[in-house]
């Protein structure tokens, strides 16, 4: 009684609302919560990815602005003019003149140079050129940058063409400083190791950073560098690091890892997310710290909103519940009795028994209609075969996908939204004829309808509707003319179920009339092997899209077939597919992750061309990547030995281009072609360089002359190796010998 009292107030179907609405509530709080953990762990790593590129970019600016600063320290070692500054004990003033005017020269032809300093020790003087600041010869008493004098005194500490990141003064007045990586090049070869000469170059870090573009990180993050002398500062003005003596323990723990990688620290009080390096070339360390409140604003703003969503799910729910909990009552009470009353048939096998005898019937090429309508009326069916009638064929779109143990039910639950609607305008009996597949049996209640088959799309519509709302379920529907003769029962069975296979060009969803079907070519269909060929060919060589066009369009040309063409023309490309694949594999010895045997079978199981379409476009796409692997190693092996071929015969006077080609059996265009797209260098380019090294390496090393040492690299004439060699160095081999000698 209380059962049916709580039925006939509606609060049956409140509770039921309610807990809809408070489970969707629910839902909602605890996927957003699990959303926002993992996509803050998301936020995080990509903020890492985007400071571990910052600071690789600081990294290789350094390392190559070292690098020029070296180059520039050698060339003005070897300078002759600056070379008397550096060494004599008094040189004279056109001596001075000479070299000062060099050192001029080099630091405005270098944009990034702020100051050069050389020091003769012999005269304890600094000749310096400098941007702002120190110019001129000036003693250590009357030099402004003190620090400097320190480095000199003591630099055993700091290691060969190590960057020293620093700030100087530039005026004894001011406190203004410039920041600068300092590169110290000198000369100690005496028993007591003291400084015989030095050259400094002073390199601008807002150079570097404005190389680097140092602060296009958006946000408030900031990087730092913590040098081989363990001294952590801003990687922008090379200033001490303000942090907490706490934090300054958590940085310098991190930077002392062998890997890089992120931690999350607190930093000055400020959870902070701190990424660094891994010691580089110069046992320096990068570090950017980034406020991790930063990194996480945008999904607290996600989170809030959800939570709001929520809130407004669940009073939303309450609202609806009680509005319509009493309109909710008759229909479901009606299901209900309907359910049961099938559910009883079912137990009593009725329903099995018509179910039966309308699938045989379905079946029977030559029917008796007054014999088997007596047989159908014995077991209660409707269906009255002496009625014009139709069928509708359903058949359940993405089936595979619903292979659940609920597929039944389902089925059951379709067949009688098709009996309840349809029940409006004719009589109806429902079949389960196959696994994804339910028909109609539809005769007119009043014995005729209209001849138009379009009055019939709002009732199918509703089915689908329904289904599609209550289920989630598909349905594409194809449904026959009236047909007046019984006999062609089976006949027009057949054709609504290959009707509904039209699905395959069309999509889910739809209805099908099959008058609008049944106009076939008059021709049958032949397979187009010339666009196949064109297919493959394309597919060889790497033109995807080509092949996919092609491929679509063979389908298509199918369309107004027999779902079997359908089939056949996709067994045949398979089949086509398959032996290519061999062949590939077998002449270019290229071994596929991919096997068109089991990937033939699932995909004859897809329903749509959009489907199929999806996973052939799969192994196009494997097979163009393939193939693009294996050209790319062809080109770097043909790199390779144009390499070895170069190292080892340079010092052959023939060797040249068209020797090379003609020992790889390739055209000089191609190698030439390839080789410059690869190394952004000339094979001619390379062999001189080759050259000019090997050369300088023999006039250090060896006594011979420059003659002997022109033929052992390749030059028969040594006019031309000295006006080459001089173009690549700057000096001429007997000067390039003499310097060097001098130097030592």
């Amino acid at each position: 009684m209380l059962f049916h009292k709580l039925r006939r107030n509606g609060k049956l179907y409140v509770k039921l609302l309610l807990s809809f609405a408070v489970a969707i509530a629910t839902i909602i709080i605890v996927t957003s919560s699990f959303y926002f953990f993992s996509y803050s762990r998301l936020l995080q790593f990509e903020a890492y990815e985007t400071d571990l590129m910052s600071l690789r970019s600081t990294s290789k600016a350094v390392e190559s602005t070292t690098d020029s600063a070296q180059s520039l320290s050698f060339q003005i070692y070897r300078n002759s003019s600056i070379s008397k500054l550096l060494l004599y004990d008094k040189p004279n003033g056109f001596d001075i003149q000479g070299g000062m005017i060099d050192l001029s020269n080099y630091l405005s032809s270098i944009p990034y140079i702020e100051s050069i300093y050389v020091y003769n020790p012999k005269l304890d003087q600094f000749f310096a050129v400098s941007r702002q600041g120190d110019n001129g010869i000036l003693t250590r008493d009357e030099l402004v940058d003190n620090e400097l004098i320190d480095i000199l005194d003591q630099f055993q500490n700091y290691s060969a063409f190590n960057p020293i990141p620093r700030s100087y003064k530039i005026d004894r007045n001011s406190n203004e400083t410039i920041p600068i990586y300092t590169y110290l090049c000198y000369e100690a070869i005496n028993f007591d190791r003291k400084i015989t000469s030095a050259v400094i170059v002073n390199v601008s870090a807002n150079w570097i950073n404005k190389e680097i573009g140092s602060g296009v990180l958006p946000g408030p993050g900031k990087t730092y560098i913590m040098d081989d002398q363990n001294r952590l500062m801003s990687a922008d003005n090379l200033e001490p690091l303000n942090i907490q003596e706490a934090s300054t323990d958590v940085i310098k723990l991190l930077s002392e890892g062998t890997d890089t990688a992120y931690k999350v620290a607190n930093i000055n009080g400020t959870k902070s997310l701190v990424s660094y390096t891994s010691s580089d070339r110069f046992a320096w360390h990068y570090i950017r710290i980034t406020p991790y409140s930063y990194i996480t604003e945008k999904i607290k703003a996600v989170r809030d909103i959800t939570l709001q969503i929520a809130g407004g799910v669940l009073l939303g729910g309450i609202l609806l519940a009680l509005l319509l909990s009493r309109y909710l009552y008759v229909p479901i009470n009606r299901m209900e009795k309907r359910v049961n009353v099938l559910e009883f048939e079912r137990r009593e096998s009725s329903y099995t028994l018509r179910q039966n005898a309308l699938r045989k019937l379905l079946q029977i090429h030559y029917l008796d209609p007054a014999a088997q309508q007596n047989k159908l009326k014995l077991l209660g069916v409707s269906f009255n075969l002496n009625v014009p009638f139709r069928i509708a064929y359903i058949k359940i779109d993405q089936y595979d996908k619903l292979k659940t143990p609920d597929i039944l039910t389902y089925k059951f639950a379709i067949m009688n939204i098709g009996s309840e609607i349809g029940s409006k305008y004719y009589t109806v009996e429902t079949v389960d004829v196959d696994d994804d597949g339910i028909l109609l049996l539809l005769n007119t209640l009043q014995g005729n309808e209209p001849t138009d088959p379009e009055w019939l799309r709002p009732m199918l519509g509703e089915i689908q509707k329904v289904c599609m709302e209550y289920f989630h379920i598909s349905l594409t529907i194809a449904v026959s003319p009236v047909v007046q003769n019984p006999s062609q029962l089976h006949t027009t069975f057949k054709e609504a179920k290959a009707a509904s296979l039209r699905r395959f060009f069309f999509g889910y969803g739809l209805v099908y009339h099959m008058a609008d079907l049944n106009h076939l070519p008059s021709h049958e269909y032949a397979f187009p092997l010339e666009k196949e060929k064109k297919m493959t060919s394309a597919l060889m060589a790497g033109k995807v899209d080509e092949t996919k066009a092609l491929f679509i369009e063979i389908l298509k040309d199918t369309k107004d077939y027999p779902y079997s063409v359908v089939e056949s023309a996709l067994t045949h490309i398979s089949n086509t597919l398959t032996n290519v694949l061999n062949e590939i594999q077998k002449n270019a010895s290229i071994q596929f992750d991919i096997s068109m045997k089991p990937q033939a079978l699932e995909i004859l199981k897809s329903e749509t061309l959009d489907e199929v379409a999806i996973e052939y476009f799969k192994i196009f796409d494997e097979v163009k990547s393939t193939l693009v692997d294996k050209r790319s190693n062809k080109v770097e092996d043909l790199i390779r030995r144009i390499n070895e071929i170069i190292d080892l015969r340079y010092p052959d006077p023939n060797l040249s281009l068209n020797m090379i080609a003609d020992e790889l059996n390739l055209s000089t265009y191609y190698i030439s072609r390839v080789y410059r797209q690869q190394t952004l260098k000339s094979i001619f380019d390379v062999i001189n360089q080759l050259r000019m090294n090997k050369a300088k390496v023999l006039l250090l090393e060896t006594n011979s002359s420059i003659a002997e040492i022109a033929e052992q690299t390749g030059y028969t004439n040594s006019s031309y190796f000295h006006r080459l060699f001089k173009k690549f160095n700057g000096v001429t081999p007997s000067d390039y010998r003499k310097a060097h000698e001098e130097s030592n």
